[in-house]
């Protein structure tokens, strides 16, 4: 099936990086200062609800991640809680 990817972008703070269905099919983020991981939420309003993606930001550097498959289906969109990285890009469709 082909459709259109998209991206979008998330830097310094938690917050709402698509609010309506999609799905995750790739993830570039940055982490300057070790901490903890990265979550994704199929939600779009809150770090809450179901966890559909956590991403390791113990190691400073950059990091991709490309999704296999069709993607991770997130129904309510999806939410970032960025915890140790600095920013996040993420590719939908």
């Amino acid at each position: 099936m082909q459709y259109d990817v998209k991206a979008a972008y998330q830097a310094g703070a938690d917050g709402v990086m698509v609010a309506a269905r999609t799905r995750i099919k790739g993830v570039f983020y940055s982490v300057v200062t070790a901490g903890a991981a990265i979550i994704f939420y199929d939600n779009a309003s809150a770090a809450s609800g179901t966890v559909v993606l956590t991403l390791p930001a113990s190691v400073a550097g950059q990091h991709t991640v490309d999704v296999p498959g069709e993607g991770i289906l997130c129904d309510n969109g999806v939410f970032v809680d960025i915890n140790g990285g600095a920013a996040v890009t993420l590719f939908h469709g």
